[in-house]
């Protein structure tokens, strides 16, 4: 299988045997340390929920880890067109260095003396979060690095705003789907790492109603209905799921009751 790897540090390399966070058997207090402070970075439920790339989990590290003793090492992709539903998307590799003692715990008990390390994990990704963690070698320093560009289409910054104006702006003679997502590519800003590309628009006319969508489970979906009144569409993000209805300007007019 071929991966794309980028911003990795070039030291990291697996070692030992996988083990889920909490799972293992720290040598020393200094590493029980890391290995825990690992499980509470990891437990939020932002890690444990669907993504569409492992870019999404390396931002939201990048976020928890800001002023933070753990810095994200590396971030390493299976390239989209190898990706199994079920296998790894991808490996992020964390790294700490832990106090030199710990604090005394109760009221008799003295700091203990604990190695401070560093310590470095590989965290493993599937699209639903993380999958496993295993320890890994250190690299000479921990320096952080930030999360790569997407390379997956994301919906662009403004594009509320670019829909709602082409919507509200619409003449009596209604143009066709094409010329409608045309007008909104047309007002849509490039992402500014010149990477990313921008997400589809799609356009649906019924009757006179018309409704444009960009996005996936970030979606921008909106309608003009026949009173002339624009209005975002809510979607239960069942539905955005891959599958699904999906984000697409049709959506808007599906029955989008929450399934029981």
């Amino acid at each position: 299988m071929r991966f794309l790897a980028r911003y990795v540090t070039g030291a990291l390399a697996v070692v030992g045997a996988a083990a889920l966070v909490g799972c293992s058997s720290p040598a020393s207090l200094g590493e029980e340390y890391a290995w825990n402070s690992i499980d509470n970075l990891l437990a939020p439920a932002v890690f444990n929920s669907h993504a569409y790339d492992v870019v999404q989990f390396a931002e939201r590290v990048q976020a928890a880890t800001e002023d933070h003793e753990i810095v994200m090492l590396g971030v390493e992709e299976v390239d989209a067109d190898e990706q199994v539903a079920g296998e790894p998307i991808g490996w992020i590799t964390v790294g700490l260095t832990a106090p030199d003692t710990r604090a005394a715990q109760g009221y008799w008990n003295s700091p203990a003396e604990q190695d401070p390390g560093p310590y470095c994990f590989r965290v493993t990704f599937t699209n639903w979060g993380v999958d496993d963690v295993s320890s890994a070698d250190c690299p000479d320093s921990l320096v952080a690095v930030p999360a790569p560009p997407s390379e997956r289409p994301r919906v662009a910054v403004n594009a509320e705003e670019a829909v709602r104006s082409v919507l509200t702006d619409l003449p009596d003679d209604l143009p066709s789907e094409a010329d409608v997502v045309a007008a909104v590519t047309a007002l849509l800003e490039p992402h500014s790492n010149g990477v990313t590309p921008l997400a589809q628009v799609t356009a649906s006319i019924e009757g006179r109603a018309v409704a444009v969508a960009t996005g996936d489970d970030d979606c921008v979906l909106m309608a003009r209905y026949a009173t002339g009144e624009v209005d975002a569409v809510y979607v239960p993000s069942v539905y955005l799921e891959r599958g699904e209805l999906g984000c697409r300007a049709s959506t808007a007019f599906a029955d989008l009751r929450p399934p029981h």
